[in-house]
């Protein structure tokens, strides 16, 4: 009986072994195939690895919702996308056509263009994308980018036809904006679907799962419409740490990391470790809140911008990685010199404090019908830069009389719009109206990302007027008055543009250096072209 058992066993080993064989291709197992296209399961083949160490996570991998640049560039594609000098090119795009009166615009798409889970993209896809960032049931971080489209049509398959209710020149650059797959997501609750914790779009990389508070791993996508990734698999890890970020790029445990200006003079000691300096858009400011009683008279913000040595910010906390700020398009073609720079000058700031009636009090803090000034900088625990600014400026404004303390607190815990003054990083490369609109104008006052609650009809107006100009010197001269109109009225203290430092493993080839947004936004806009060389 036991004999008969043994060979019962051997035989079903060999049927199993045989029908295994049976099932494989290309030498993968018969049970790794992806049941969404029927391909090869990228888990189980992940080549060579890319790690990158990210300071924060997401909460979404959506474009309509979440402006997460780089995650939703490597799995996702728009009709459009920035090339090296930020401007934008057709990409899903085949070509366009503008009307001469700049309010018709018509895309033809590539054909034969496929999401990660096969299906191909057509233009009701794109309908669907644009028309779900307008529909206000829909939690989107970029409405206001779109609100000049009047309508959206497939005029077949493969073509799309925008009219505008003004010209909009900034709409190129808004349709970089990565397309969503209808057939994924219609009829669904997008702010709540499954989608958007498993994504799927049409990029070189697709997505392959989500270890939360730990990383997201991404895949070469075979079937990707431009040029194939040649690093298989990209794990993207969540490190909000600046020292961990550092020491796993020391031990080798990530490829790169965003670094902060303390840790580059340590790196570059490393013969590992190249060390990126890119150009950057990315401004750090305080914000004040106008609905802060103090900060409800301009003198007493024009006083605190004159308090602030940039200079000494830049050579003492950014290490010289970066230069005195003046204006959120500093950066940009549009940007206006000539304004008020508010450079160091302690004397005009006692001269503002004392014409709005705040006097020194008997221990040199200054007050007015009683009550002392006074308020709170809040930053972010994370970013060390931007705690060492908010402690910089308690201690600087002092000097003035002003009894500033700095909270560093939790992103957790921390709701701008109810903060007295926040420490702020904003910035953008490209259009003049990216991160201008949004921030600055009074209809993004509770559900946008005005957090100050800053109004001003001037700023209104200009900028309504800017993004809505087609002739370029007249842009240009209403965003030099914007600035002017900012200067005039200050929403923030500007303090420093921050350059984008990342430490890079040497085996990583093929970077290419542009300028980056916030927080070095933008660095892996190539990533599909990197190779990796031991």
């Amino acid at each position: 009986m036991r004999k008969q058992s043994k060979w019962i066993v051997i035989a079903l080993l060999a049927l199993a072994m045989l029908l295994q064989a049976c099932g494989q291709e290309d030498g993968k197992p018969a049970n790794s195939a992806n049941p969404a296209n029927g391909k090869a399961d990228p888990a189980e083949s992940a080549g060579n690895t890319l790690i990158y160490a990210a300071e924060t996570e997401f909460d979404k991998i959506n474009p309509v919702l979440e402006d997460t640049v780089d995650i939703n560039n490597l799995i996702f594609r728009g009709l459009m996308r920035f090339d090296e000098t930020n401007t934008p090119q057709p990409d899903m795009a085949e070509s366009y056509e503008i009307s001469p009166d700049g309010l018709v615009y018509q895309f033809k798409l590539k054909q034969g263009i496929r999401f990660h889970d096969g299906q191909e993209l057509t233009a009701e896809d794109v309908v669907f994308t644009i028309s779900s960032i307008l529909d206000e049931q829909v939690q989107s971080v970029v409405r206001s980018e779109f609100v000049q489209i009047d309508s959206i049509e497939a005029v077949h398959d493969h073509e799309v036809k925008i009219t505008l209710k003004q010209p909009f020149p900034p709409l190129l650059d808004k349709l970089t904006i990565g397309i969503v797959p209808k057939h994924a997501l219609d009829g669904q609750d997008m702010n709540t679907a499954d989608f958007n914790q498993n994504p799927i779009g049409t990029g070189p990389y697709r997505f392959v799962k989500w270890d939360r508070g730990q990383s997201v791993t991404l895949q070469a996508y075979p079937e990707y419409y431009g040029k194939r990734a040649s690093i298989d698999r990209v794990i993207v890890k969540f490190v909000p740490d600046s020292s961990v970020r550092m020491l796993q790029l020391e031990t080798g445990e990530v490829d790169m990391a965003y670094l902060e200006p303390s840790a580059v003079e340590k790196m570059s000691k490393n013969d590992k470790i190249a060390i990126y300096k890119s150009p950057s858009a990315d401004y750090r400011a305080m914000m004040y809140n106008m609905n802060f009683e103090l900060f409800q008279d301009v003198n007493v913000r024009k006083a605190l911008n004159y308090a602030v040595d940039r200079a000494a910010v830049v050579d003492g906390i950014l290490l010289g990685y970066g230069e005195p700020a003046y204006s959120p398009l500093q950066m940009n073609k549009f940007a206006n010199e000539q304004i008020e720079k508010y450079e160091y000058n302690l004397d005009k700031a006692d001269e503002y404090l004392t014409a709005a009636g705040w006097i020194p009090g008997s221990d040199q803090i200054r007050v007015k019908d009683g009550k002392r000034l006074a308020f709170t900088i809040t930053a972010p625990s994370s970013d060390p830069v931007r705690v060492q600014l908010a402690t910089y400026l308690a201690s600087q404004l002092k000097k003035i009389g002003a009894d500033v303390n700095a909270a560093a607190l939790d992103w957790s815990v921390i709701d701008i719009s109810k903060t007295e003054a926040f420490m702020l990083g904003w910035g953008s490369p490209f259009d003049a109206d990216d991160h201008t609109y949004r921030l600055f104008h009074s209809s993004e006052i509770g559900s946008g990302t005005n957090y100050g609650s800053y109004s001003d009809p001037a700023v209104d107006k200009l900028l309504e007027q800017a993004r809505t100009t087609a002739d370029t010197a007249k842009r240009e001269e209403l965003y030099k008055q914007f600035q002017q109109a900012l200067a005039d009225n200050p929403p923030y203290i500007f303090i420093a543009y921050q350059h984008a430092l990342y430490g890079v493993n040497h085996k990583v080839k093929g970077i290419k250096i542009k300028t980056l947004g916030h927080h070095g936004a933008g660095f892996l806009w190539n990533l599909e072209e990197w190779t990796l060389h031991d």
